[in-house]
């Protein structure tokens, strides 16, 4: 299983099959508050463009980690 590591205000690691499983994971991390995940998926992208300021697409958990490795907060290193 890839390894994959998240550079958003702390530097985190974890195991998961796609990079979208960022999202169940920076989840557990955050109060969903009993919120759909496309709700937690746009509040967490409107947090991160907050964060640094760039772009981030939030229709679906796949594309927000697509766009959190583009602008540097999600890589695969392993």
């Amino acid at each position: 299983m890839p390894r994959y590591r998240l550079n958003y205000c702390e530097v985190l690691e974890f195991e998961g099959q796609t990079a979208g499983e960022v999202v169940p994971f920076i989840a557990v991390s955050h109060m969903m508050g009993g919120e759909s995940e496309l709700k937690f998926v746009r509040r967490l992208a409107i947090e991160m463009c907050e964060y640094n300021g760039k772009n981030y697409c939030y229709s679906n958990r796949h594309r927000l980690a697509k766009s959190m490795m583009k602008n540097g907060l999600l890589e695969c290193v392993d």
